[in-house]
């Protein structure tokens, strides 16, 4: 009988380890590549997304197909993706949301874990603010909160996602604001509402925020990190308005499902970095304020787990009851 030839030991050890051949790990993408985004199109995350999957379609050779999940706080995407098959061919562009605060936001309620994702690179991070409608007689924190304690005067504060909706609720616990959350479905959504009136006002990433702004349908209020935003330079921090320790960091990363071959994850992780210092992803990032999350894997690991931690401990500190 002829002894196995060390070829395919090697094949067969390779087949058992990771869930199918080398060669096709070597062969990596072999199909369209699909990049899931839970929250709808002209959102920070969606704009990222489709500068970072045309380098990728441009690196990697195969088309890249940005999908639109919005809903939930981001778990019909997060949760579509996790069920995905872990071949790297089906990415999710998580964030704080679903990859952080969903899980003390709605805990036992998703439909996925931090457990049900390898992550694969950092894309980007950028600071909260609240804004207004262009056209707001409020020209700062005093003036909304001398208008809040008017007869009849009902405050509305629109959220868009896990992050922005917990911004809500720790503004209005520590200002001492009588106001209604209004949760959307993403900050684009109700950004527009704000800018039309139907709403006081909301928070949310710069990025969803840049096209109105541009539109001068938008005013920033304050901005929910340590220093100020370098978009708007004359709009001042949280902090600075007598609300202290109100800090709130929108991020997203590449996530693939669990499982996935990291022979994939290493040849995905240097090509998102590389999506990252486009000249395109460097103007984007430069016009909404944000910054590359530029990491290795194992920092990027790191962070994703930090993150886990820290917000399940700033939901139980401050609180606040989103899943209610």
């Amino acid at each position: 009988m002829t002894s196995p030839s060390p070829h395919s030991l090697w094949l067969a050890a390779a087949i058992a380890t990771t869930g199918f051949p080398a060669a096709a790990q070597d062969a990596y993408p072999v199909k369209p590549i699909t990049l899931v985004v839970p929250f709808g199109a002209g959102s920070g995350t969606d704009l990222i997304t489709r500068l970072v999957g045309k380098s990728l379609q441009e690196s990697l050779g195969v088309p890249v197909v940005v999908d639109n999940k919005p809903g939930a706080n981001g778990a019909i995407a997060a949760t579509s993706v996790a069920r995905s098959k872990p071949d790297g061919h089906t990415l999710l562009v998580g964030s704080a949301t679903t990859n952080a605060a969903n899980f003390a936001f709605f805990p036992g309620k998703l439909g996925y874990t931090p457990g049900s994702f390898d992550i694969v690179s950092g894309l980007s991070a950028s600071p909260i603010s609240l804004y207004v409608p262009i056209d707001s007689p409020w020209k700062s924190l005093a003036d909304l909160k001398a208008a809040s304690q008017q007869p009849d005067r009902g405050l509305t504060c629109g959220s868009g996602n896990a992050v922005t909706q917990v911004a809500c609720e720790v503004f209005r616990l520590q200002a001492g604001l009588p106001m209604t959350n209004v949760p959307y479905k993403s900050n684009p959504n109700s950004l527009i509402d704000v800018a039309g009136g139907q709403i006081s006002f909301a928070f949310s990433d710069a990025g969803a925020a840049q096209p109105l702004l541009e539109g001068k349908r938008l005013r920033p209020l304050a901005v929910a990190a340590t220093q100020r935003h370098g978009t708007y330079p004359d709009t001042p921090t949280f902090e600075e308005l007598g609300v202290p320790h109100f800090e709130f960091t929108g991020w997203t990363a590449v996530f693939a499902p669990a499982g996935t071959p990291a022979p994939v994850i290493e040849k995905l992780h240097p090509a998102i970095q590389k999506a990252m210092t486009s000249p395109e992803a460097r103007q984007f990032l430069k016009r909404s304020g944000g910054v590359a999350k530029t990491m290795s894997l194992a920092e990027s690991r790191h962070f994703a787990a930090g993150e886990v931690t820290r917000w399940t401990r700033y939901i139980k500190e401050s609180n606040v009851q989103p899943e209610q």
